[in-house]
């Protein structure tokens, strides 16, 4: 009886035709079913392509102190960077002085209540280097205003190119020889100069999320 179902369909419908008494329509719905089922099984949760690639961040004590150690590593290295960043800007001062042709001319390096007083130079540099205007949340970009990215970038590399002038600086000939070395070639300042203005906020950025991971068992 279904054959001469379909047969009189076919009355109605030209465009559908029968294999070996089955109509098409019914091997392809098969077909499809067949496919369905297949791809309806539940994937193991065990298996490679369930699980997730979520980055290992140990909480509890090794955290804490994982976390604790990088921020004073991140310190350690602002702090030398902002030397020499106080250094560049000296370095700039005597040729802004040079340029309008005054006698005068800072010393360098400077006296050390001249880091003090400058200090807020880079904390401020720091302040702003520390917000990336691009950030990645629930696998959405987000893209800060224009502006804020012209004073981002303007202020990143002002920061390196003030480190670079202070590496260039004469260390004196009582320095180590590394330090000699480097004030001396123009390649290596450049990469050093690099990794002392991005370096130290990234490190902090990183051991921040772990701290906060830590003591709120939450992910930034």
């Amino acid at each position: 009886m279904t054959p001469r179902r379909f047969e009189s369909d076919a009355a109605t419908s030209p465009n559908l035709r029968f294999e070996k008494g089955v109509p098409m329509v019914a091997r392809y719905t098969r077909r499809e079913t067949h496919l369905m089922s297949i791809n309806s099984k539940e994937i193991d949760p065990a298996s490679p392509s369930a699980r997730s690639t979520v980055p290992l961040q140990p909480g509890g004590l090794s955290g804490f102190s994982i976390g604790a150690v990088g921020m004073l590593i991140s310190a350690i290295i602002w702090l030398i960077g902002a030397r020499w960043t106080v250094d560049g800007l000296v370095v700039m001062f005597n040729a802004v002085l040079h340029f309008f042709n005054t006698n005068y001319q800072a010393p360098i390096p400077p006296h050390v209540l001249v880091y003090v007083c400058l200090s807020p130079i880079p904390l401020a540099f720091s302040a702003v280097e520390w917000h990336v205007p691009i950030r990645r949340e629930k696998s959405v970009w987000h893209f800060a205003p224009l502006g804020d990215w012209a004073v981002w970038t303007t202020v990143l590399f002002f920061d390196w190119y003030t480190s670079y002038l202070g590496l260039g600086v004469d260390p004196g000939p009582d320095a180590m020889t590394f330090m000699r070395q480097l004030s001396a070639s123009i390649i290596p300042r450049v990469l050093v100069s690099a990794i002392l203005t991005a370096g130290p906020e990234w490190l902090a950025r990183e051991m921040w999320a772990r701290l906060y991971y830590v003591f709120t068992g939450k992910r930034k």
